[in-house]
Protein backbone atom coordinates (compact mmCIF):
# COMPACT_ATOMS: atom_id res chain seq x y z
CA UNK A 1 0.00 0.00 0.00
CA UNK A 2 2.80 2.44 0.89
CA UNK A 3 4.65 1.72 -2.33
CA UNK A 4 1.49 2.22 -4.36
CA UNK A 5 0.91 5.58 -2.69
CA UNK A 6 4.53 6.55 -3.29
CA UNK A 7 4.17 5.65 -6.96
CA UNK A 8 1.11 7.88 -7.22
CA UNK A 9 2.92 10.75 -5.50
CA UNK A 10 6.11 10.68 -7.56
CA UNK A 11 4.08 10.20 -10.74
CA UNK A 12 2.05 13.26 -9.82
CA UNK A 13 5.25 15.16 -9.05
CA UNK A 14 6.98 14.46 -12.37
CA UNK A 15 3.85 14.83 -14.50
CA UNK A 16 2.90 17.98 -12.58
CA UNK A 17 6.35 19.40 -13.26
CA UNK A 18 6.09 18.61 -16.98
CA UNK A 19 2.63 20.14 -17.37
CA UNK A 20 3.44 23.33 -15.47
CA UNK A 21 6.68 23.69 -17.42
CA UNK A 22 5.08 23.08 -20.82
CA UNK A 23 2.18 25.48 -20.29
CA UNK A 24 4.29 28.16 -18.63
CA UNK A 25 7.04 28.06 -21.26
CA UNK A 26 5.07 29.98 -23.89
CA UNK A 27 4.76 33.00 -21.56
CA UNK A 28 8.25 32.88 -20.03
CA UNK A 29 9.79 36.32 -19.58
CA UNK A 30 6.64 38.25 -20.46
CA UNK A 31 4.93 40.75 -18.22
CA UNK A 32 1.37 39.83 -17.19
CA UNK A 33 -0.03 42.56 -19.44
CA UNK A 34 1.93 41.53 -22.54
CA UNK A 35 1.15 37.84 -22.00
CA UNK A 36 -2.55 38.62 -21.69
CA UNK A 37 -2.54 40.58 -24.95
CA UNK A 38 -0.74 37.78 -26.81
CA UNK A 39 -2.40 34.67 -25.38
CA UNK A 40 -5.53 35.84 -23.60
CA UNK A 41 -6.50 35.02 -20.04
CA UNK A 42 -7.29 31.34 -20.54
CA UNK A 43 -4.43 29.16 -19.33
CA UNK A 44 -3.73 26.50 -21.92
CA UNK A 45 -0.91 25.16 -24.09
CA UNK A 46 0.24 28.02 -26.33
CA UNK A 47 3.69 27.04 -27.59
CA UNK A 48 2.30 25.21 -30.64
CA UNK A 49 -1.12 25.37 -32.27
CA UNK A 50 -1.52 22.43 -34.65
CA UNK A 51 -4.44 21.03 -36.69
CA UNK A 52 -4.73 18.41 -33.93
CA UNK A 53 -4.94 20.89 -31.09
CA UNK A 54 -2.72 22.90 -28.82
CA UNK A 55 0.54 21.38 -27.62
CA UNK A 56 3.54 22.18 -25.47
CA UNK A 57 7.09 20.99 -24.87
CA UNK A 58 9.16 20.83 -21.70
CA UNK A 59 12.27 22.84 -20.89
CA UNK A 60 15.17 22.46 -18.48
CA UNK A 61 12.84 22.59 -15.46
CA UNK A 62 11.50 19.14 -16.24
CA UNK A 63 14.85 17.86 -17.45
CA UNK A 64 16.55 18.73 -14.17
CA UNK A 65 13.83 16.99 -12.16
CA UNK A 66 14.27 13.91 -14.35
CA UNK A 67 18.06 13.93 -13.94
CA UNK A 68 17.69 14.02 -10.17
CA UNK A 69 15.19 11.14 -10.30
CA UNK A 70 17.54 9.12 -12.52
CA UNK A 71 20.46 9.82 -10.17
CA UNK A 72 18.52 8.73 -7.09
CA UNK A 73 17.45 5.59 -8.92
CA UNK A 74 21.02 4.48 -9.59
CA UNK A 75 23.13 5.98 -6.79
CA UNK A 76 23.86 4.49 -3.35
CA UNK A 77 21.98 7.34 -1.64
CA UNK A 78 25.06 9.03 -0.21
CA UNK A 79 26.20 12.50 -1.14
CA UNK A 80 29.40 11.52 -2.95
CA UNK A 81 27.75 8.97 -5.23
CA UNK A 82 24.76 11.21 -5.85
CA UNK A 83 27.11 14.06 -6.79
CA UNK A 84 28.97 11.86 -9.30
CA UNK A 85 25.73 10.57 -10.82
CA UNK A 86 24.15 14.00 -11.17
CA UNK A 87 27.36 15.54 -12.56
CA UNK A 88 27.59 12.81 -15.18
CA UNK A 89 24.02 13.42 -16.27
CA UNK A 90 24.47 17.18 -16.36
CA UNK A 91 27.52 16.76 -18.61
CA UNK A 92 25.69 14.51 -21.07
CA UNK A 93 22.61 16.72 -20.96
CA UNK A 94 24.72 19.79 -21.72
CA UNK A 95 26.29 18.06 -24.72
CA UNK A 96 22.84 17.47 -26.22
CA UNK A 97 22.60 21.28 -26.70
CA UNK A 98 19.58 22.11 -24.52
CA UNK A 99 17.99 25.49 -25.21
CA UNK A 100 17.22 28.18 -22.68
CA UNK A 101 19.33 27.08 -19.72
CA UNK A 102 20.32 29.71 -17.18
CA UNK A 103 23.72 31.39 -17.25
CA UNK A 104 24.92 29.81 -14.00
CA UNK A 105 23.94 26.34 -15.18
CA UNK A 106 25.60 26.95 -18.56
CA UNK A 107 28.88 28.00 -16.92
CA UNK A 108 28.77 25.19 -14.36
CA UNK A 109 28.11 22.53 -17.02
CA UNK A 110 30.96 23.93 -19.10
CA UNK A 111 33.26 23.51 -16.11
CA UNK A 112 32.02 19.95 -15.56
CA UNK A 113 32.79 19.13 -19.20
CA UNK A 114 36.33 20.45 -18.67
CA UNK A 115 36.82 17.93 -15.88
CA UNK A 116 36.32 20.22 -12.90
CA UNK A 117 34.94 18.45 -9.83
CA UNK A 118 31.20 18.88 -9.08
CA UNK A 119 32.23 20.21 -5.67
CA UNK A 120 33.96 23.14 -7.46
CA UNK A 121 31.90 23.57 -10.62
CA UNK A 122 29.23 25.88 -9.21
CA UNK A 123 28.84 29.59 -9.93
CA UNK A 124 27.92 32.20 -7.34
CA UNK A 125 24.34 32.75 -8.42
CA UNK A 126 20.98 32.99 -6.68
CA UNK A 127 19.00 31.67 -9.64
CA UNK A 128 16.36 28.95 -9.68
CA UNK A 129 18.38 25.98 -10.96
CA UNK A 130 18.66 24.29 -7.57
CA UNK A 131 14.96 24.82 -6.81
CA UNK A 132 14.05 22.95 -10.03
CA UNK A 133 15.80 19.89 -8.65
CA UNK A 134 14.46 20.14 -5.10
CA UNK A 135 10.94 18.59 -5.21
CA UNK A 136 12.17 15.11 -6.14
CA UNK A 137 14.75 15.23 -3.33
CA UNK A 138 12.19 16.43 -0.80
CA UNK A 139 9.78 13.66 -1.70
CA UNK A 140 12.40 10.90 -1.81
CA UNK A 141 13.92 11.79 1.58
CA UNK A 142 10.68 12.84 3.27
CA UNK A 143 11.35 10.41 6.14
CA UNK A 144 14.93 11.61 6.63
CA UNK A 145 15.15 15.44 6.73
CA UNK A 146 18.83 15.42 7.75
CA UNK A 147 19.86 13.43 4.68
CA UNK A 148 17.54 15.56 2.58
CA UNK A 149 19.38 18.72 3.56
CA UNK A 150 22.76 17.16 2.74
CA UNK A 151 21.53 16.04 -0.69
CA UNK A 152 20.02 19.48 -1.32
CA UNK A 153 23.44 21.00 -0.56
CA UNK A 154 25.11 18.57 -2.97
CA UNK A 155 22.52 19.16 -5.69
CA UNK A 156 22.83 22.94 -5.31
CA UNK A 157 26.57 23.59 -5.25
CA UNK A 158 27.11 21.65 -8.45
CA UNK A 159 25.69 24.71 -10.28
CA UNK A 160 24.90 27.44 -7.70
CA UNK A 161 27.17 28.31 -4.77
CA UNK A 162 25.21 31.30 -3.43
CA UNK A 163 23.76 30.29 -0.02
CA UNK A 164 20.43 31.83 -1.03
CA UNK A 165 20.07 29.24 -3.81
CA UNK A 166 20.55 26.40 -1.32
CA UNK A 167 18.14 27.83 1.24
CA UNK A 168 15.48 28.38 -1.40
CA UNK A 169 15.92 24.83 -2.70
CA UNK A 170 15.63 23.49 0.86
CA UNK A 171 12.35 25.36 1.37
CA UNK A 172 10.95 23.71 -1.78
CA UNK A 173 12.21 20.30 -0.66
CA UNK A 174 10.51 20.74 2.71
CA UNK A 175 7.31 21.75 0.93
CA UNK A 176 7.50 18.52 -1.10
CA UNK A 177 7.97 16.62 2.16
CA UNK A 178 4.93 18.35 3.60
CA UNK A 179 2.88 17.64 0.48
CA UNK A 180 3.71 13.94 0.73
CA UNK A 181 1.92 13.80 4.08
CA UNK A 182 -1.41 14.29 2.27
CA UNK A 183 -2.96 16.70 4.76
CA UNK A 184 -6.57 17.62 3.93
CA UNK A 185 -6.07 21.30 4.81
CA UNK A 186 -3.28 23.67 3.82
CA UNK A 187 -0.66 23.40 6.61
CA UNK A 188 0.02 27.13 6.66
CA UNK A 189 1.18 27.90 10.19
CA UNK A 190 2.89 24.58 10.89
CA UNK A 191 4.81 24.79 7.60
CA UNK A 192 6.19 28.28 8.26
CA UNK A 193 6.92 27.39 11.91
CA UNK A 194 9.06 24.48 10.70
CA UNK A 195 10.79 26.34 7.87
CA UNK A 196 11.64 29.83 9.10
CA UNK A 197 13.86 28.84 12.09
CA UNK A 198 16.08 26.87 9.69
CA UNK A 199 16.82 29.90 7.47
CA UNK A 200 19.55 32.54 7.65
CA UNK A 201 18.79 34.84 4.72
CA UNK A 202 16.79 37.76 6.06
CA UNK A 203 15.19 38.66 2.74
CA UNK A 204 13.83 35.14 2.26
CA UNK A 205 12.59 35.11 5.85
CA UNK A 206 10.89 38.47 5.32
CA UNK A 207 9.19 37.31 2.10
CA UNK A 208 7.97 34.12 3.74
CA UNK A 209 6.67 35.98 6.79
CA UNK A 210 4.76 38.31 4.49
CA UNK A 211 3.40 35.25 2.68
CA UNK A 212 2.21 33.77 5.96
CA UNK A 213 0.50 37.03 6.88
CA UNK A 214 -1.25 37.33 3.51
CA UNK A 215 -2.27 33.66 3.55
CA UNK A 216 -3.97 34.14 6.91
CA UNK A 217 -5.94 36.95 5.25
CA UNK A 218 -6.77 34.62 2.32
CA UNK A 219 -5.41 37.19 -0.11
CA UNK A 220 -4.89 36.21 -3.74
CA UNK A 221 -1.39 35.65 -5.13
CA UNK A 222 -1.68 38.93 -7.03
CA UNK A 223 -2.09 40.81 -3.73
CA UNK A 224 1.03 39.19 -2.33
CA UNK A 225 3.04 40.09 -5.45
CA UNK A 226 1.70 43.65 -5.28
CA UNK A 227 3.14 43.95 -1.77
CA UNK A 228 6.53 42.91 -3.19
CA UNK A 229 6.17 45.26 -6.20
CA UNK A 230 6.28 42.34 -8.63
CA UNK A 231 2.82 42.82 -10.08
CA UNK A 232 4.02 44.59 -13.28
CA UNK A 233 7.11 42.67 -14.40
CA UNK A 234 6.14 39.32 -12.89
CA UNK A 235 8.04 36.77 -10.81
CA UNK A 236 11.71 37.10 -11.68
CA UNK A 237 14.26 34.29 -11.91
CA UNK A 238 15.71 35.33 -8.54
CA UNK A 239 15.34 32.55 -5.97
CA UNK A 240 13.98 34.83 -3.22
CA UNK A 241 11.17 35.96 -5.51
CA UNK A 242 10.34 32.57 -7.03
CA UNK A 243 10.33 30.35 -3.95
CA UNK A 244 7.99 32.43 -1.73
CA UNK A 245 5.61 32.94 -4.69
CA UNK A 246 5.52 29.20 -5.38
CA UNK A 247 4.91 28.43 -1.70
CA UNK A 248 2.18 31.07 -1.62
CA UNK A 249 0.34 29.65 -4.62
CA UNK A 250 0.69 26.06 -3.37
CA UNK A 251 -0.80 26.90 0.06
CA UNK A 252 -3.34 29.49 -1.12
CA UNK A 253 -4.91 27.19 -3.73
CA UNK A 254 -4.17 23.98 -1.85
CA UNK A 255 -5.92 21.01 -3.44
CA UNK A 256 -6.43 22.63 -6.85
CA UNK A 257 -3.77 22.04 -9.50
CA UNK A 258 -5.55 24.32 -11.99
CA UNK A 259 -5.77 27.30 -9.64
CA UNK A 260 -2.19 26.91 -8.41
CA UNK A 261 -0.70 26.81 -11.91
CA UNK A 262 -3.04 29.40 -13.38
CA UNK A 263 -2.26 31.96 -10.67
CA UNK A 264 1.50 31.65 -11.20
CA UNK A 265 1.27 31.81 -14.99
CA UNK A 266 -1.03 34.84 -14.82
CA UNK A 267 1.60 36.48 -12.59
CA UNK A 268 4.08 36.60 -15.51
CA UNK A 269 7.86 36.53 -15.47
CA UNK A 270 9.65 33.19 -15.06
CA UNK A 271 6.40 31.34 -15.63
CA UNK A 272 7.74 27.96 -16.70
CA UNK A 273 9.97 27.52 -13.66
CA UNK A 274 7.40 28.79 -11.16
CA UNK A 275 4.64 26.64 -12.66
CA UNK A 276 6.92 23.59 -12.90
CA UNK A 277 7.93 23.73 -9.23
CA UNK A 278 4.39 24.44 -8.05
CA UNK A 279 3.10 21.72 -10.37
CA UNK A 280 5.42 19.28 -8.62
CA UNK A 281 4.08 20.22 -5.18
CA UNK A 282 0.45 20.11 -6.26
CA UNK A 283 1.07 16.88 -8.17
CA UNK A 284 2.39 15.07 -5.10
CA UNK A 285 -0.88 15.75 -3.33
CA UNK A 286 -3.24 15.18 -6.26
CA UNK A 287 -1.37 12.36 -8.11
CA UNK A 288 -2.29 13.58 -11.61
CA UNK A 289 -2.41 16.86 -13.47
CA UNK A 290 -5.66 17.68 -15.30
CA UNK A 291 -6.11 15.34 -18.25
CA UNK A 292 -6.67 18.10 -20.83
CA UNK A 293 -3.37 19.74 -19.89
CA UNK A 294 -1.49 16.45 -19.64
CA UNK A 295 -2.60 15.33 -23.11
CA UNK A 296 -1.13 18.51 -24.61
CA UNK A 297 2.43 17.69 -23.50
CA UNK A 298 3.98 16.25 -26.69
CA UNK A 299 7.41 15.22 -25.44
CA UNK A 300 9.72 12.62 -26.99
CA UNK A 301 11.82 10.60 -26.29
CA UNK A 302 11.45 11.62 -22.63
CA UNK A 303 7.71 11.16 -22.98
CA UNK A 304 4.86 11.07 -20.50
CA UNK A 305 5.05 7.29 -20.72
CA UNK A 306 8.74 7.42 -19.81
CA UNK A 307 7.99 9.69 -16.82
CA UNK A 308 5.45 7.13 -15.58
CA UNK A 309 8.00 4.33 -15.85
CA UNK A 310 10.65 6.41 -14.11
CA UNK A 311 8.17 7.19 -11.32
CA UNK A 312 7.35 3.54 -10.74
CA UNK A 313 11.03 2.61 -10.68
CA UNK A 314 11.92 5.41 -8.25
CA UNK A 315 9.06 4.51 -5.89
CA UNK A 316 10.30 0.91 -5.87
CA UNK A 317 13.83 2.15 -5.18
CA UNK A 318 12.61 4.26 -2.27
CA UNK A 319 10.96 1.29 -0.57
CA UNK A 320 13.55 -1.33 -1.57
CA UNK A 321 16.94 0.47 -1.48
CA UNK A 322 18.79 -2.84 -1.40
CA UNK A 323 17.45 -3.85 -4.81
CA UNK A 324 19.07 -2.98 -8.12
CA UNK A 325 16.41 -1.38 -10.29
CA UNK A 326 17.22 -0.54 -13.88
CA UNK A 327 15.34 1.57 -16.39
CA UNK A 328 16.41 2.03 -19.97
CA UNK A 329 17.38 5.64 -20.57
CA UNK A 330 16.43 7.56 -23.72
CA UNK A 331 19.27 7.55 -26.25
CA UNK A 332 21.23 10.80 -26.17
CA UNK A 333 21.38 11.04 -29.98
CA UNK A 334 17.58 11.07 -29.99
CA UNK A 335 17.59 13.78 -27.34
CA UNK A 336 20.06 15.80 -29.43
CA UNK A 337 17.68 15.61 -32.41
CA UNK A 338 14.77 16.58 -30.20
CA UNK A 339 16.69 19.59 -28.84
CA UNK A 340 17.51 20.87 -32.31
CA UNK A 341 13.81 20.73 -33.21
CA UNK A 342 12.95 22.35 -29.87
CA UNK A 343 15.36 25.20 -30.61
CA UNK A 344 13.67 25.87 -33.97
CA UNK A 345 10.23 25.89 -32.34
CA UNK A 346 11.40 28.28 -29.63
CA UNK A 347 12.91 30.63 -32.22
CA UNK A 348 9.67 30.69 -34.22
CA UNK A 349 7.69 31.27 -31.05
CA UNK A 350 10.07 34.07 -30.10
CA UNK A 351 9.42 35.85 -33.41
CA UNK A 352 5.68 35.40 -32.87
CA UNK A 353 5.96 37.16 -29.52
CA UNK A 354 7.36 40.25 -31.25
CA UNK A 355 4.19 40.68 -33.30
CA UNK A 356 0.81 42.30 -32.43
CA UNK A 357 -1.42 42.53 -30.52
CA UNK A 358 0.42 44.90 -28.20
Amino acid sequence: MQEAQSTQQITGLLLGTAVGDAIGLAREGLSPKRASHLFGNQIQHSLMVTPWGRAGLCSDDTEHAVMVAQSLLTCHQNTDDFSRQLASRLRRWFLTLPAGLGMATLKACSKLCLGISPARSGIRSAGNGAAMRAPVIGWFFADNPATMRKIIHTATIITHTDPRAEEGAWVIAMAARQASQQQPQAPIDCFFAEIIPGLNDQQLISHLQLAQQKLRQQAELSDYLLALQLEKKGITGYINNTVPAVIYAWLRYYGSYEQTISALIHAGGDTDTAAAIAGALAGIQLSEAPAQWLEGVKEWPMSIDYLRKLSSALAARKHHPEQTITLRQPAYLLILGRNLLFFCIIMLHGFRRLLPPY
